[in-house]
C-alpha cells in the first residue's frame, strides 16, 4: 500500500511537468521562426528584407571632416509581432540540421525606430579624412537548447 501511495504521489508530481512541455507544431520550412505564445500557440515572426541607406551632413566636408551614417532599414516603425516588456521570450526555429548552433541561425539585436517611418541599424559611423568607423552591433545575449 505504501508503494502504491508513493507511486501516485510521484506520478502526480510529474504530471504538471509533462503538461508544461511546448506542444507547438514545428515550422514547415527551415529558417522560419515562431514566437511561442503559449504551450500550444506559436506566432510566426515577420520576415522582411532590409534595405541599405545613408545619411550625411556635408557642411564641413570641404575640410575633410564630415558626418555620415550607413544603415540597414526595415519598413514600418514597429513590428506587427509584439511582446510585453519583461516577458520571457521563447522562439522555435526549424534548422536544416539538428546539430547547428542556434547562434549561427538567430541574431537578436535592437533596432532604432523613427515614429511612423522605419526601423534601422547603424552599420557605419562618422567619416574623418576618408576614414570610416564601423559601428559595433550590440547583440542581445540569449540561451538556446534543442
Amino acid at each position: 500500500m505504501k508503494k502504491l501511495l508513493v507511486f501516485f504521489f510521484f506520478l502526480s508530481s510529474l504530471l504538471p511537468l509533462i503538461a508544461r512541455q511546448v506542444q507547438v507544431a514545428e515550422p514547415e520550412f527551415s529558417g522560419i521562426v515562431l514566437l511561442v505564445r503559449t504551450e500550444q500557440l506559436g506566432e510566426p515572426l515577420e520576415k522582411q528584407k532590409a534595405s541599405t541607406g545613408s545619411k550625411a551632413s556635408v557642411g564641413v566636408a570641404l575640410f575633410g571632416v564630415s558626418k555620415a551614417k550607413g544603415m540597414n532599414l526595415v519598413d514600418k516603425a514597429k513590428s506587427p509581432v509584439r511582446t510585453e516588456t519583461g516577458e520571457n521570450v521563447r522562439l522555435l526555429v526549424k534548422a536544416d540540421q539538428n546539430t547547428r548552433d542556434p547562434i549561427e541561425i538567430i541574431n537578436v539585436f535592437l533596432l532604432e525606430s523613427d515614429p511612423d517611418k522605419n526601423r534601422r541599424l547603424i552599420t557605419t559611423g562618422t567619416v574623418n579624412f576618408n576614414k570610416t568607423t564601423a559601428a559595433d552591433i550590440d547583440f542581445l545575449p540569449f540561451t538556446a537548447s534543442k
